[in-house]
């Protein structure tokens, strides 16, 4: 009897755990998506700039400077990623922070 209490103890507690997981993990994805829509407001704005800047100084097609300035704030090689200090995407970094060192 005892095993079987001991059994359906550790059962129920992996169940519990892993529902837990589960719930973090989708907050966390809610909390990235939201710092991306936020980072992506931001730049829209100094990506078409940059587009437009490319047409009239480089006389290329719109087409081309969106295409070339679409990822334009992303990280890449040596550029920095630019917008994750908007406070969307300081509470995604804290809350993914505060499940690897729980206070």
């Amino acid at each position: 009897m005892r095993t079987v209490f001991l059994l359906l103890s550790v059962t129920l507690s992996i169940l519990v755990n892993q529902a837990i997981a589960e719930d973090r993990q989708a907050l966390q994805q809610q909390l990235n998506q939201a710092c991306e829509a936020a980072r992506l407001e931001k730049l829209k704005p100094v990506r078409e700039k940059y587009a437009a800047e490319c047409v009239a100084q480089w006389d290329r097609s719109q087409e081309y400077c969106d295409r070339f300035y679409s990822d334009y704030g992303n990280q890449g090689g040596a550029q920095t990623p630019l917008f994750y200090d908007l406070p969307e995407c300081e509470k995604a970094w804290n809350y993914l922070n505060s499940q690897r060192r729980p206070d």
